[in-house]
């Protein structure tokens, strides 16, 4: 009489593949009439990004949350933005600032929430590139401005950057 063979099959959580846990961007320290954010990276190019992509999930998290396919849908009906930008300042902290006040700029001119950053040039003095963003109705939060105080870019441990960033809103 044979047997049937039925082969042991490996656990299904061993099939799947291991999902790399996304470094934290930023964190909120304190939130009162100002907002106050510890943004880290693995550079100051991070510090840069991540700093933009905070500041535009507290203008509007459903945005910026979107999944790949949500952002597909608003640039096939026109709501995607994209600005070139060219900053020059005297160090990465006041460039942070005049980045951030920039994009908070053209965010209200354009009634448009900007998350994404794609850098041509980035030197301590000088960056250059396109920033990305989405149009929209309403912000949930506004933000009257970037301010300079606390600011401190700097190297926390080896490709660890962090720094606080702080929006009046």
């Amino acid at each position: 009489m044979a047997r049937n063979f039925i082969p042991k099959l490996p656990k299904l959580s061993s099939l799947r593949p291991k999902m790399k846990k996304l470094p934290k961007r930023f964190e909120v320290v304190e939130e009162a009439a100002n907002l106050k954010l510890r943004i880290f990276g693995s550079s100051a190019r991070d510090i840069f990004k991540n700093a933009l992509y905070a500041m535009g999930l507290t203008q509007k998290p459903e945005i910026v949350e979107q999944s790949t396919v949500g952002k597909l849908i608003g640039r096939l009906r026109g709501k995607q933005v994209s600005e070139d930008f060219l900053i020059e300042s005297m160090d990465y902290n006041t460039l942070l600032i005049d980045f951030l006040s920039d994009v908070l700029s053209r965010s209200d001119i354009h009634n448009a929430v900007f998350f994404d950053v794609k850098f041509k040039n980035f030197s301590e003095n000088k960056i250059e590139g396109k920033i990305y963003g989405v149009k929209t109705d309403d912000f949930s939060k506004n933000i009257k401005s970037v301010i300079y105080n606390e600011v401190d870019i700097k190297e926390t441990n080896s490709n660890k950057w962090e720094s606080l960033l702080t929006l009046d809103i």
